[in-house]
């Protein structure tokens, strides 16, 4: 990233060359990560869930959005800064004046923001309903119900942002992408909905990634295996951090703007996407990641994972305990009775080769 001299902007820009490596690399990434989620589902015969179609869903729009950032590179929109205006423009023309690289710019973050929506909602949704699928075994639970409200929060979250991405100037569409006139003319809600949208997104990205935690730390596990747990789940802390990061930048950016502070709006507008792409990518990676760690260790993985966590769950309605042999993994925990038979449906309906396999 680069930085100008005299800007007044805190934070260094992103370049071309970066415009560029997260267009492409990060898409490919999760592409790569979202077909081993999928191949982990097959190797173990199991259908795709709910939480794997919303992550194909995130992808689509993540990968769209690399596309606008490679668009916006190779057409210099992005990444570069914005040159001054002709000097024979009288006032009135300077205020109506588009530079052609803002103007592309302006066209691409409209997309982009529809994009990213839908990315941002499908991989928060993809998140619960994983959780779903790991605690949930009575759907009238305090924990089933939780989960679902959440759904139906982010479902609205997603639609209502969308809305206020497409119609921040009324019926004036066009103005999205029209001159500083236009703007402050016709969009009086945009500074607010982006303070809006960075704050409650990153407010939803901890609550979605702490609302598993008093569930993991109920259950009849040692402290060392309970935080090795909570380590899986909480792998979405780096999408977080890109989060904060995120909103850091927007604060700053729209409090300079609204200023009218020495900083190209240009480059301004890209360091926010990017970093837009960056904690989806990441949000992205991290839900997957939870399914791929059956395909690095060999005895257990996820799916010994959530066999441990519901049976543990079903069980406690009945009363039984849970034993837990110190010498295995954290994923080998099952609950068994003095017979060595599987008491439980859930955790004969999970388990191995024996019984009606259903692996998640």
């Amino acid at each position: 990233m680069t930085s100008r001299s005299g800007d007044d902007f805190p934070f260094p820009y992103a370049s071309t060359g970066d415009c560029y490596a997260i267009g492409i690399v990060l898409p490919a990434v999760a592409i790569v990560i979202t077909g081993l989620r999928l191949y982990t589902r097959r190797i173990q015969h199991a259908a795709l869930g709910v939480d794997d179609w919303l992550i194909v869903g995130g992808l689509v729009s993540l990968v769209a959005m690399g596309i606008c950032f490679i668009y916006g590179a190779s057409t210099g929109a992005m990444g570069q800064p914005t040159p001054a205006p002709p000097p024979d423009l009288t006032e009135d023309e300077a205020l109506s004046y588009i530079d052609p690289g803002y103007e592309i710019l302006e066209k691409i973050q409209f997309p982009f923001q529809i994009f990213m929506m839908l990315a941002y909602g499908c991989i928060k949704m993809s998140i619960v309903a994983f959780y779903r699928r790991l605690f949930v075994t009575d759907k009238k639970s305090v924990f089933g119900i939780v989960t679902m409200v959440t759904q139906v929060v982010l479902v609205l979250w997603t639609l209502a942002f969308i809305l206020l991405i497409i119609f921040p100037c009324g019926t004036h569409i066009w103005a999205n992408w029209g001159s500083s006139g236009d703007q402050l003319a016709l969009c009086p809600v945009v500074f607010t909905s982006e303070y809006g949208l960075t704050g409650s997104d990153l407010i939803l990205d901890l609550y979605i990634f702490a609302l598993p935690l008093p569930s993991v730390w109920k259950l009849h596990m040692t402290f060392q295996r309970k935080l090795m747990v909570s380590g899986i789940l909480l792998l979405g802390a780096m999408a977080v951090a890109a989060s904060i990061v995120r909103l850091i930048v927007y604060v700053k950016a729209l409090a300079l703007l609204t200023a009218l502070a020495d900083v190209d709006e240009k480059l301004v507008v890209t360091l926010g996407l990017y970093w837009s792409l960056l904690e989806s990518g990441l949000a992205l990676i991290a839900a997957c990641l939870p399914t791929l760690s059956s395909l690095f260790i060999k005895t257990g993985g996820v799916t010994t994972v959530i066999r441990s966590i519901r049976s543990v769950f079903s069980l406690r309605s009945t009363g039984r305990s849970v034993n837990s042999d110190e010498g295995q993994p954290v994923y080998l925990q099952r609950t068994n009775n003095s017979s060595g038979r599987v008491d439980n449906p859930t955790e004969a309906k999970l388990s191995g080769t024996s019984y009606d396999v259903e692996r998640v």
